[in-house]
């Protein structure tokens, strides 16, 4: 419109070159107004008037709006204002988020242990919300880590004892009988009917799947499953949940089919599970571990499963085999006094560890590489993997070999002779 442009929707700041001179010293200062002529003249024009002086004659001055030099100093302003904004408002967004994170665990802890019904929690009543959400993450850490230990000992036994009670009042014989150590009890009850009154109750299921002896069972980590090697060479696996089987892994070797020897060398003397649920590890007289991948165990239409792999070097036959806690390194024991370490990530034969004068019968590991081995020769022995050397128990007295071995925790084992 006329002479006026307007480059932006904000007001421009207006510069104003006047050609005449301004009023004198005594005089007030004139103000500025803009009259702009929208009937196609020349334009806008400023006029000086000066307030109470009417004969002074009013100055014209044609004025340019110029915006550009005024704005461009403006945007770079803003600009600058906006991306220290922008960055300040990331680096708190940033420290923000994890305040918040922090917040929201620390509620869920605090939520979880209100709700919680531990009598140990209970009990402290000097404890503040803060050490009993302390305790929780603690608990929380030591529980990834797979060391955190539970008291469950006692109501265990409470359920067993219940169990029992009622067994015993079905057969007429007190709880604490010599029945049940084995023994006879009053009434013509025997261990036998004892036992038989267990499978009447449900308590106890008994199933069968092998031709022969079992010799190994090994549970996977969900308790959803079960497998179980025999003398006949079959591998059963199992739902537990259901009591049923699901299918026979390894076959039985019939009589007739195969020679003796070769029935005697697919024996099963050792099974093992992966603390992931993904390998499961077989020995046998046939001197070597075969791994199966349990994922596609029992998935297939026919039942026989092959092992995605074979791990030979046993001179004799494997007897027992133990993964590590939380790991897939797979120790394995045999009747030649060796001890053979294996890495299932690839798959592969790390090292061979020696020490026992006699065949091992028996073996645990905990979380550490610290195995825990029990042999015909008397002693157990813990080995220090990374140290290169190991620790040697001997049972004083007349005791015998162990026969089973298990680590309860680093630098906890039991054993039975």
């Amino acid at each position: 419109i006329g002479s006026v442009y307007l480059k932006r929707t904000m007001a421009p700041n207006i510069r104003r070159r006047s050609s005449g001179a301004a009023g004198g010293g005594g005089k007030k200062r004139p103000r500025s107004k803009l009259n702009v002529d929208l009937s196609g003249g020349h334009g806008g024009q400023y006029e000086d008037a000066v307030d109470g002086d009417d004969d002074n004659t009013p100055t014209l001055n044609d004025e340019e709006l110029d915006s550009d030099g005024d704005e461009s100093d403006n945007d770079r302003i803003m600009d600058a204002s906006e991306e220290e904004g922008d960055d300040s408002e990331e680096e708190e967004t940033v420290d923000a988020k994890r305040l918040r994170l922090a917040r929201e665990y620390l509620s869920k802890m605090e939520a979880q242990q209100s709700s919680s019904e531990d009598e140990s929690d209970s009990d402290d009543d000097d404890g503040s919300t803060v050490d009993k959400v302390g305790k929780r993450i603690a608990e929380e850490r030591l529980r990834k880590s797979g060391l955190l230990q539970s008291h469950i000992a006692d109501s265990v036994m409470e359920g067993i004892q219940t169990m029992r009670g009622k067994v015993a009042a079905k057969i007429g014989i007190e709880a604490a009988s010599q029945a049940w150590m084995g023994g006879e009890a009053g009434g013509g009850a025997s261990a036998e009917d004892y036992a038989k009154s267990w499978l009447d109750a449900k308590y106890v299921t008994y199933h069968r799947g092998h031709d022969l002896t079992p010799t190994s069972v090994a549970l996977s980590q969900d308790g959803h499953t079960a497998f179980s090697g025999a003398k006949d060479g079959s591998l059963v696996m199992w739902n537990v949940d259901e009591g049923r089987k699901i299918s026979s892994l390894l076959p039985a070797v019939k009589h007739g089919g195969e020679t003796n020897i070769n029935r005697n060398q697919r024996e099963i003397l050792a099974i093992a599970t992966s603390d992931d649920d993904r390998y499961l590890a077989v020995g046998g007289r046939d001197n070597c571990v075969r791994i199966f991948d349990i994922r596609t165990l029992g998935k297939s239409s026919t039942n026989a499963a092959s092992p995605i792999t074979t791990l030979a070097g046993h001179k004799k036959a494997v007897t027992s085999l133990a993964f590590r806690s939380r790991s897939l390194d797979l120790y394995s024991g045999s009747e030649d006094r060796c001890i053979r370490r294996y890495d299932l990530n690839a798959m592969t034969y790390v090292e061979t560890l020696y020490g026992h004068q006699s065949a091992i019968v028996g073996m645990d590991c905990a979380n550490k590489n610290r195995p825990v081995t029990i042999g015909r020769d008397r002693t157990v022995r813990v080995w220090k993997v990374e140290e290169d050397s190991h620790l040697v128990f001997r049972p004083g007295g007349d005791v015998g070999s162990a026969e089973c071995v298990s680590a309860v925790r680093d630098g906890w084992f039991a054993t039975g002779h």
